[in-house]
């Protein structure tokens, strides 16, 4: 028996979880990001890729904007976006991925660097086994902008997976992992089944030379789907 590891951006979504969250807060309730916070996320996007600020920055940037709010607050948000905009973008081949690993015994994960209460949502609807994102911290019953480490991004995707593993007696041979991200190299490398899904130009490069297997999810579940587990 092995592990099926997930990322969720553009491997099980249609898209950014990220962007979802912020149509959702704009569209929906009616909350604009400050001119600042946007240019203060871009410009630590942009310095995050060159090495110019630690990912520890960018994440308390981006989680400053939901500071302040209590569990049920933030929960509710989740709900929301998932309901509203998650729920519509799911790609169809990867829950009939999913599905497979389940009817197989294959343990399911989601491994995904996204927000842990926005992920909830989604891995209620998957039926899947346990989800590791993003951790955010409260403080005083309110959130404030720190999450748990290690980050489930890049290496720490690897320690997570290879210590879920190791509790349970797996070896990460025995597992798979779908992403879409040349930033996982770290784990797509130790496990035994690389699936590199719809792959950024980078991860597809490399997928090419160490002839992985790539797979491409184009079409989403239709608006009134209704999972097996649900029926």
């Amino acid at each position: 028996m092995g592990v099926a590891f997930f990322d969720v951006d553009d491997t099980i979504l249609k898209g950014s979880s990220g962007i979802m969250l912020a149509k959702y807060m704009f569209l929906i309730k009616g909350e604009a990001a400050t001119p600042g916070y946007v240019l203060d996320m871009l410009q630590a996007l942009i310095d995050s890729k060159t090495g110019a600020v630690e990912y520890d920055d960018l994440v308390e940037k981006g989680l400053s904007q939901f500071s302040g709010r209590t569990k049920g607050q933030i929960d509710e948000i989740a709900q929301g976006c998932f309901d509203n905009f998650m729920r519509h973008s799911i790609y169809r081949m990867a829950y009939k991925e999913i599905r497979m690993h389940k009817s197989r015994g294959n343990p399911v994960i989601l491994l995904t660097a996204s927000l842990q209460p926005i992920i909830e949502p989604l891995a209620e609807y998957l039926g899947v086994d346990e989800t590791f994102a993003l951790k955010i911290k409260y403080q005083d019953g309110r959130m404030i902008p720190e999450a748990e480490k290690p980050f489930s991004y890049e290496e720490g995707k690897l320690i997570i997976a290879r210590a879920y593993c190791q509790e349970r007696g797996i070896d990460l041979k025995d597992c798979w992992f779908y992403s879409d991200s040349s930033s996982d190299l770290p784990l797509m490398e130790a496990v035994g089944h690389p699936m590199p899904t719809n792959p950024d130009p980078t991860l597809r490069r490399i997928a090419l030379r160490r002839n992985w297997r790539i797979k491409k999810f184009c079409t989403v579940l239709p608006p009134d789907f209704r999972p097996e587990h649900w029926r």
